[in-house]
């Protein structure tokens, strides 16, 4: 059976536009001058294996959901019941509460304030307000892709494009030489950046996402949702692609060669480009990209744990931007010491789930084998994270 709605081309190219608009948040945004940066001349070779693991994994990821009809559970279904809701439930819970949503905040306020140091009542207050506003947001539920895809992408993918294409046409500095790893191995090393993007895991989220607003559409059915999705998929990768080799650009041509983190390398730039208001610029953007992802990892995650438990959606969503705002104000560095190795550890584990989500459409797997290749996965991964 084949769904009788269709989108509209303006409606397939918002899906688009809103997917990417998840996928770059503000982790993804600075990450790409921090490797141009260490790859210097060899950028060409290092962006290639950043934009592998970085895009064409996320899509694949994407892709995998929507031919297992969206539902991360289908998906996972030959892990066993109990193996599957640990597995997700992890993920969802450190990309929503315990890290990613949370880090979205507490990367803006820095952005905002320029790493400057702040009292503990203002970062609680910036915090608070930051996911008011992702709350209120959440609020039309039903017009995500109006608010997202027609109003808050255009702008924010608009203004990345625009600083990502100026550091293309006006670099303000020569190409430096490449440093460590990616003076031998500069494909290895990209390839490995890419890859603690942790996209894949987020596109599981966003991927739910991506069904449930066709859903809302009348686009119901696995052809519809598999088509829809591949679009938006190939609109986000284009979008990444654009997006990424632009700020590589901008990283290889950077004068702030002691730069610790692509931010410095951004801010440097803009203030050198576009004067005064540069850092205002830039930290607008930051904010605005952090507000988008919060915005489709609160939902993701409530609507997951909805499903799972019962408890109201509306009751998840309040409850998870509540949890996210206190945490927030820990901090980026705390944060991220505290999340980064368990998400380090079920990346592998990740990665293998989208590619045998894509293979068994086509080859009958036997589950000890789909069983047996994720625990290997998922045990690599808790090896390479911890010790």
């Amino acid at each position: 059976m084949s769904d009788t709605k269709k989108l509209s081309l303006a409606q397939t190219l918002a899906l688009g536009g809103m997917t990417l608009a998840l996928f770059l948040g503000a982790g993804n945004i600075i990450f790409p001058p921090l490797v141009g940066m260490q790859a210097g001349a060899n950028s060409f070779t290092a962006g290639t294996g950043f934009i592998i693991t970085a895009v064409l994994f996320p899509a694949l990821a994407i892709i995998s959901l929507a031919m297992n009809n969206g539902d991360i559970n289908e998906l996972t279904r030959p892990l066993g019941k109990v193996t599957s809701t640990a597995f997700i439930g992890v993920c969802f819970l450190t990309l929503g509460v315990l890290f990613g949503t949370p880090r979205t905040a507490t990367i803006s306020y820095e952005a905002i304030t320029q790493g400057a140091l702040g009292s503990l009542t203002q970062k609680t207050i910036f915090s608070f307000a930051f996911f008011a506003l992702a709350g209120a947001v959440l609020a039309k539920s039903g017009k995500l892709l109006e608010i997202v895809g027609f109003f808050l992408s255009p702008i924010k993918i608009g203004a990345l494009i625009f600083i990502g294409v100026a550091a293309w046409i006006y670099p303000v500095g020569e190409m430096s030489s490449a440093v460590a790893i990616f003076d031998n191995h500069p494909f290895t090393a990209g390839f490995i950046n890419g890859y603690q993007t942790l996209d894949v895991i987020s596109a599981l989220c966003f991927g739910a996402i991506i069904t449930h607003t066709l859903n809302q559409r009348g686009i119901v059915h696995a052809n519809g949702i598999l088509r829809y999705s591949s679009r938006a998929a190939l609109i986000a990768a284009a979008g990444m692609v654009l997006i990424y080799v632009c700020y590589i650009s901008m990283g290889a041509h950077t004068q702030e060669h002691s730069a610790s983190n692509g931010m410095q390398i951004m801010s440097a730039y803009v203030e050198t480009v576009f004067g005064v208001y540069g850092q205002t610029l830039l930290a607008a953007i930051i904010t605005l990209a952090c507000l988008v992802t919060a915005i489709g990892l609160t939902t993701g995650t409530a609507r997951y744990f909805h499903q799972v438990t019962g408890i109201s959606y509306g009751l998840l969503v309040t409850l998870s931007l509540v949890l996210s705002a206190m945490i927030a104000v820990l901090g980026l560095d705390s944060l991220t010491a505290l999340a980064v190795p368990l998400l380090s550890a079920i990346y592998p584990a990740a990665l293998v789930i989208v590619a045998l989500g894509i293979a068994r459409k086509w080859l009958a797997i036997p589950t000890w084998v789909y069983r047996g290749i994720f625990f290997i996965a998922l045990i690599t991964g808790i090896v390479s994270a911890f010790i």
